[in-house]
């Protein structure tokens, strides 16, 4: 199967879900069983066996979603930057009060405090945790748009898996005798 087929669906699932992913309060839906990442792998699989010559594999389908997935998280990390720089002053705010806790912790080694300290002096600790949240959102959204991707392709293939293609002539068998000689 063409690889550049998946390219397009995984394209369009993958945008609509980051995007909906990090705008607030539609993003909430995710936190019903991830329905943003689901719903796209969904609409990748739609597409993509909606506009395949041949019958659609579940591999194919999880593919698809490890591809939209994968896609999405970009989308949704580029498009959260900016809210990322905006809510900065906030988490400078929690990066005192994780300082202040760090200070009522006993019995922590003296090397961790100076490391934890010094995290929180740069101001890294905000850039530590977006980082952090996109790798577990890279391995949520990858896993949600696969079980998307089975899915949609159990949803909208209806052909059979030994079927021909529509749109391929049938070709004649190779190993016939040849016809006898016309008089």
């Amino acid at each position: 199967m063409n690889e550049e087929r998946m390219l397009k669906p995984a394209l369009i699932g993958g945008v609509l879900l980051g995007i909906l992913s990090s705008l607030p309060v539609i993003n909430f839906f995710n936190c019903v069983c991830c329905a943003w990442v689901i719903g796209g792998g969904i609409l990748a699989a739609y597409l993509y066996v909606k506009d395949s010559p041949v019958p659609v594999t579940l591999g194919r389908g999880v593919t698809l979603g490890l591809a939209t997935g994968l896609i999405g998280t970009i989308v949704n990390a580029l498009f959260s930057i900016p809210m990322y720089l905006l809510m900065n002053k906030r988490s400078l705010m929690v990066a005192d009060q994780l300082r202040q806790a760090l200070d009522q912790v006993p019995n922590l080694p003296p090397e961790a405090r100076e490391t934890l300290r010094g995290l929180f002096a740069r101001g890294n600790i905000g850039v530590l945790f977006f980082i952090f949240g996109m790798l577990i959102m890279l391995v949520m959204y990858c896993l949600f748009a696969m079980l998307g991707g089975a899915i949609g392709v159990a949803l909208f293939e209806k052909r059979k898996s030994g079927a021909a293609p529509t749109d391929v002539p049938p070709q004649p068998p190779v190993n016939l005798p040849p016809p006898p000689d016309a008089p």
